[in-house]
């Protein structure tokens, strides 16, 4: 059961590790071929040529979350713990207009109520959340589970978040006010999260400090699976009132939201007996919308599993196609430094050979083959510094960017901005790889490992449906094809 395997902590014993673990794997439902294939391809292609190449992808990944999940965003006020118990169908997570919660909460069905800590949560390899450990003990201590029996689905998990501030994390110290790094942790989760919700009400309808952040940094490309809320609109009494608020959050999602066309904004009312002169029936039409896409959380795990998959293999092939420019640019400075060195010293020994056999004095055929040797060493010792200079021009961002441009200059001509989009995703991490380990300790990017990952890219999407157990309406999901044996 779900609740015995969330009971599991990190100091627990190997018998009881492994007693949550057989418990765990009785509830959950086989891994569909979708599954099976997007966890080998990971395991077998990417995650090795990662590792090798010092590529974008995180290390430490543990792989997928044990259930489909929903994650909620937005400030303290905007109702995410109120929609959440509205979805359980019982009390769950404590409201009010203050801040009440600043944990990430896991809300997921079990057996009987109970609740775990954070250490006890990420210290299950089994739950899929370890790698929230990189952030350090004051995001483990902020963590928590509640396993809750009796609510309206147990096929998927909610997942609360603090209330975001006016205050975002400071550049220089990401750390500031949190303790954490809460935009990367957001990220994290919304990566692995099927369905994403940004809330926000009535009195706050602005984007604060960290929801700026959140929005250009975390959730950027997570567009597929992001739904922006305004909750609570039955508070308004006059319709000029909603007008304003409604245009007020459009105005500043714009800022952050740099396209014409800005994503529907779901406005809504909970049910909490407030009277209001707009129309309820419409604000609740929205709601049983918003709910209904929490609940396409289950059915959407196989298209986000798909899309990961697909963005990593992206992620890592631009890495290796800059990496392996990089790396030519490097041996061609090589080649041409040393070519210079061996081209003097064979010209002055060619040269004193040929005075030698002219009859010239062997001491000044001995001289000329001498100073060939003196000249090509201190040709060499000048050519050798703008070499390197040349390779630290190279390993900078703007050197960086002028290989990647010139690798894909076909594309960014017609206008690729995915691929400029993926490009500065990988760039930092490239950056931290050279500075740090040079070339030397990394590994040369090959054509056979190229053609791998680009397999992958060009997989076949096939386009199915299928019905599902709780709606009455078929869904579509994608189904990998290989085109060859990988």
């Amino acid at each position: 059961m779900l609740l015995r395997a969330a009971a599991i902590a990190r100091r627990a014993s190997p018998s009881s590790r492994a007693l949550c673990s057989d418990a765990m794997t009785s509830t959950r439902a086989p891994k569909t071929e979708i599954q099976r294939t997007c966890d080998r391809l990971y395991e077998d292609v990417l995650r090795p040529l990662n590792l090798k190449l010092f590529g974008p992808l995180n290390s430490a990944d543990d792989g997928q979350v044990t259930l489909p999940f929903v994650f909620l965003l937005g400030n303290h006020s905007s109702g995410k713990s109120s929609f959440i118990n509205y979805m359980m169908g019982r009390e769950v997570q404590t409201t009010g207009v203050a801040p009440t919660d600043d944990s990430f909460t896991i809300i997921a069905p079990g057996d009987e109520d109970t609740d775990r800590d954070g250490p006890a949560v990420i210290g299950n390899p089994d739950l899929g959340f370890s790698s929230l450990r990189a952030f350090g003990p004051n995001m483990i201590n902020h963590t928590q589970l509640k396993v809750r029996k009796q609510i309206a689905f147990d096929d998927m998990m909610m997942v609360d978040s603090p209330g975001m501030i006016d205050s975002p994390g400071s550049v220089d110290d990401p750390l500031a006010g949190r303790g954490y790094d809460f935009s990367q942790v957001v990220k994290w989760y919304a990566e692995r999260a099927d369905v994403i919700f940004l809330f926000f009400d009535p009195d706050k309808p602005g984007t604060t400090g960290e929801t700026l952040e959140v929005l250009t940094t975390a959730l950027s490309g997570m567009d597929h699976k992001l739904h922006i809320v305004l909750n609570k609109a039955d508070q308004f009494n006059k319709i000029h009132d909603f007008a304003r608020a409604y245009g007020s959050l459009c105005w500043n999602l714009s800022k952050v939201i740099h396209r014409k066309d800005l994503p529907r904004i779901y406005t809504m009312c909970l049910p909490v007996g407030q009277s209001s002169s707009l129309g309820i029936s419409d604000l609740e039409s929205t709601r049983d919308e918003v709910v209904a896409e929490a609940k396409k959380a289950p059915v959407r795990r196989h298209e986000n599993l798909i899309t990961r998959l697909l963005d990593h293999a992206m992620l890592l092939k631009v890495h290796m196609g800059v990496l392996g420019a990089v790396q030519t640019n490097a041996s061609s400075l090589h080649r041409k430094l040393w070519g210079g060195t061996v081209g003097v010293i064979t010209a002055g020994q060619g040269a004193a050979v040929l005075a030698l056999s002219s009859h010239v004095p062997e001491h000044l055929c001995l001289g000329i083959g001498l100073s060939a040797i003196a000249g090509g060493v201190a040709s060499h010792v000048v050519r050798q510094k703008s070499a390197e200079r040349a390779q630290e021009e190279l390993f900078t961002q703007h050197g960086l960017d002028g290989v990647f441009e010139r690798a894909h200059a076909g594309q960014l001509a017609l206008g690729d901005e995915y691929l400029r989009s993926l490009w500065l995703r990988v760039r930092p991490k490239l950056m931290v790889a050279l500075s740090t380990h040079g070339l030397g300790q990394i590994d040369k990017v090959r054509a056979g490992d190229m053609s791998k990952v680009d397999q992958i890219v060009n997989l076949s999407l096939i386009h199915i449906s299928e019905p599902t157990r709780l709606l009455s309406i078929s869904y579509a999901v994608f189904c990998l094809k290989k085109k060859k044996k990988i």
